[in-house]
């Protein structure tokens, strides 16, 4: 999870299954906010970053990677349907400090990664005055985080792993620089109007909400019996490898919904197709891949039958 300040609490740990999503934002759009709001997800982690009801900032971390803006939106939809567990929380902030926390998420690195034993902290804190910087100062080991932040050069507050809000003493975050190993981020705003636009202005979050939240976990109701076919010659195997696949594409249908479908139909095409699982090595990594893709959609018994069911089907070919 990464690091964000806690300011004047205005929602706590909501759970994420009580929430829809475009009337929470509208809610935080027409209440003017200003401040953060945090969506914590058991794999991934999302702030929305308001100022005055504007949402200038979107930013979600999921297995080591981060993705902003649009995509960040696209990624909570999806997060926000798919998961069933997650809190929601928001936080007001003043202006000033809003801005330093865009300085964090959004702004350039002036340092990035450098120990703290190798700055000139005299040097660096002159010239975040001097330069009348606007942003954070975050340093890190690799259990303790702390977070400096800045407004037009001169310090607002300060904030650690432990407080419950932003803090006036520096003193716990100076504890963190002189631990072993401590390293130091500075993240700075460059241009505060870079961030003026509403990014709900550049998409359509219900429309995107009511895409992804229809009921893609719904089995599909069985086929209507149709006349046998006359007969024929025996079957191929090609026809029983088509079969076989039409199968084993249902079954994760059955099991994780429409995006279990989808995730069978590209994992089958990543290991070469149907006629590859008669190895069981390429068997083995189908069904990891399909595990390691569906943890959000089903719970782990449930991926475990399917395993089960699709290991068995594979055996016929």
């Amino acid at each position: 999870m990464f690091l964000l300040p806690k300011g004047n609490p205005l929602a706590k740990n909501v759970p994420v299954a009580k929430l829809q999503l475009p009337e929470a934002l509208d809610k935080l759009k027409n209440g003017n906010l200003t401040g953060c709001a945090i969506f914590d997800f058991p794999g991934a982690d999302c702030a929305l970053v308001y100022d005055g009801g504007k949402l200038v900032s979107a930013v979600v971390h999921r297995e080591n990677k981060e993705l902003k803006d649009q995509a960040a939106l696209q990624a909570l939809v999806d997060l926000m349907v798919l998961a069933n567990s997650g809190n929601f929380s928001v936080y007001g902030f003043s202006r000033e400090m809003t801005l330093a926390v865009l300085g964090l998420l959004n702004g350039t690195a002036v340092i990035e990664g450098q120990e703290i034993k190798q700055i000139d902290f005299k040097a660096l804190m002159d010239r975040i005055k001097n330069e009348q910087m606007t942003g954070a100062l975050q340093i890190q080991t690799a259990d303790r985080t702390g977070l400096i932040f800045y407004k037009g050069g001169a310090t607002i507050g300060f904030f650690h792993d432990r407080s419950a809000t932003v803090e006036t003493s520096a003193g716990e975050v100076q504890q963190i620089a002189g631990l072993p190993g401590a390293q130091a981020d500075l993240f700075i705003i460059q241009n505060e109007q870079a961030f003026s636009a509403d990014l709900t202005g550049k998409m359509d979050i219900r429309k995107l909400w009511e895409a992804a939240s229809g009921n893609i976990f719904a089995t599909p109701p069985p086929a209507a019996a149709t006349p046998a076919p006359p007969a024929a010659a025996p079957a191929t195997s090609a026809v029983n490898s088509a079969d076989l696949e039409a199968t084993i594409i249902e079954l994760a249908n059955q099991f994780l919904g429409k995006l279990g479908k989808t995730l069978a139909e590209k994992e089958l095409l990543n290991i070469g197709g149907i006629n590859a699982l008669k190895d069981g090595g390429k068997l083995n990594e189908f069904l990891a891949a399909l595990e390691k893709g569906s943890k959000l959609l089903a719970s782990s018994n449930k991926i475990k039958e399917m395993s089960a069911a699709i290991s068995s089907e594979a055996a016929k070919l």
